[in-house]
């Protein structure tokens, strides 16, 4: 079954893999469960669920022999407290069809593809020593940027599994339903055509679903309890 939501999940192991490479931390893929054999970058879980059939069994035993901090329950259907996690978040897949037509970027929009460019896109998304320059290396993957006057926004696309991947939106503004409004554009002048697919939640995730983006899903993460 390759479900759109089975997409987005593939799509966000392929990223979470290109950001742990940058890094230098192996990682293993299994039958129903993506993870790390060490401590994953700053933000990133050190394992994910890859199907729905995934269980809590099959995380029992993988932290069994790797120390885990933080779990992506891309499905949100496994109870994780009596292996000694607590929810950090829940969150929603999203989905926008894809757009066809290639446009050029607006005026302010450009694709990162200078290491100065990418100081200044990390310090302003707070990813600092986090999002590396071995990135900028990857053809499948599009850093994008926009300023105006003082206010920098900013995300990053990546191609795979047959979707676009869009993460770690932001904006030193705020929240807004008209960045959300442009993702999909922008990212046709690179991925044209290709359906758009991602994970947000809070102010973002109200912001993405007013501009348009449809909520199909829904994700949990897990950190291990500090009790």
């Amino acid at each position: 079954m390759n479900t759109l939501i089975d997409q987005a999940v593939k799509n966000n192991i392929a990223w979470c893999e290109i950001v742990c490479d940058s890094h230098g931390v192996a990682h293993t893929s299994k039958e129903h469960l993506w993870g790390v054999f060490s401590k994953a970058p700053k933000y990133y879980p050190e394992l994910i669920t890859k199907s729905k059939y995934s269980s809590v069994e099959d995380i029992n035993n993988y932290i069994n022999k790797v120390t885990v901090s933080s779990i992506k329950d891309s499905f949100a259907n496994l109870n994780l407290s009596p292996l000694g996690f607590e929810i950090l978040f829940n969150a929603k897949w999203i989905f926008h069809e894809g757009v066809h037509d290639s446009r050029s970027l607006h005026d302010k929009w450009r694709v990162i593809n200078t290491e100065k460019d990418l100081k200044k896109w990390t310090i302003s998304s707070g990813l600092v020593d986090i999002i590396k320059p071995d990135i900028l290396n990857e053809n499948s993957v599009k850093i994008f940027m926009y300023e105006q006057n003082n206010a920098v926004c900013g995300f990053i696309a990546n191609l795979s599994a047959n979707v676009v991947g869009v993460s770690n939106v932001f904006t030193t503004d705020h929240a807004n339903e008209e960045l959300w409004l442009d993702i999909p554009d922008i990212i046709s002048t690179e991925f044209p055509g290709f359906p758009i697919v991602g994970y947000e939640h809070n102010e973002n995730l109200i912001a993405a679903n007013s501009a348009g983006w449809r909520s199909i899903g829904s994700l949990r993460v897990w950190i291990r309890s500090n009790h």
